[in-house]
């Protein structure tokens, strides 16, 4: 059921202004999901979010996804590091434990997390944060990736495709908060400090008409999936930490 955006605002504790697009706090109780880095058990990532998308961790070739306690007693998710151009490679997901919620059709959502990259990217291979749906010709999706370190956003119905790139390229060791948002026919991939608010570059915006955006298969986090035999060219391993990863309709 759509909500009123008015509402939304105020329970978000936001101010709506020309163009500016929807801005979820953590937590918000819109939110459908909300991995902050804790652990509901060995193995299962807790959702934040009262709706109890709770993550399935699934690794491989040595790899691991763990919860790191971080500043002021909080916890991020700490996927595995460097790069693999050649199998077998470590590797480590997340799989939400049901994709119906994060699939927006035609409403306004926003999804996107807090990205810190602990060593230098990769050239050779992509880093997917978080998405739902593959990028192929008549399918669905929606996704934020960090591809040798430039954040950007994707969407598509199937026909159309939007591909938004900030124009920044991610330090090592510091945080960066990405967030894409569809709102009617607008886009926009918004990088800012996470500490702040501020905004490390000008945010990118497309309009475009599209169609619902309703993808197929389930919600997948760092990375594609897992595979010894496939290396990061394949599975598009993210390297680093994650945090405050969320999905918001409305």
């Amino acid at each position: 059921m759509r909500r009123n955006l008015s509402a939304i605002a105020v329970t978000l504790g936001m101010v709506l202004l020309p163009l500016a697009a929807p801005s979820p706090a953590a937590g918000a109780p819109t939110a459908e999901l909300l991995y902050r880095g804790d652990l509901r058990a060995p193995g299962t990532v807790a959702d934040g979010s009262g709706h109890g998308l709770d993550g399935t961790i699934e690794t491989g070739g040595g790899g691991t996804v763990t919860s790191v306690r971080g500043p002021r007693n909080t916890r991020f998710l700490r996927f595995p590091g460097g790069s693999c151009p050649v199998a077998p490679c470590p590797q480590g997901i997340v799989r939400p434990v049901d994709g119906v919620p994060l699939t927006p059709a035609d409403a306004m959502f926003s999804f996107g997390a807090d990205v810190r990259l602990t060593e230098p990217p990769p050239t050779s291979a992509g880093m997917n944060v978080f998405q739902l749906g593959a990028a192929a010709a008549g399918l669905s999706q929606w996704k934020v990736q960090v591809d040798a370190g430039r954040p950007s956003c994707r969407w598509s119905d199937g026909a159309a495709v939007v591909l938004l790139i900030a124009d920044v390229t991610l330090s090592v060791d510091t945080w960066y908060r990405i967030r894409c948002t569809r709102t009617g026919t607008r886009f926009e991939t918004r990088v800012t400090r996470p500490a702040t608010g501020r905004p490390v570059v000008p945010p990118v915006r497309q309009m475009l008409a599209m169609g619902p955006i309703v993808p197929t298969g389930s919600p997948v986090i760092g990375g594609k999936r897992i595979n010894a035999a496939q290396s990061d060219v394949d599975t598009d391993q993210f390297h680093g930490d994650l945090d405050n990863l969320y999905f918001w309709k409305a």
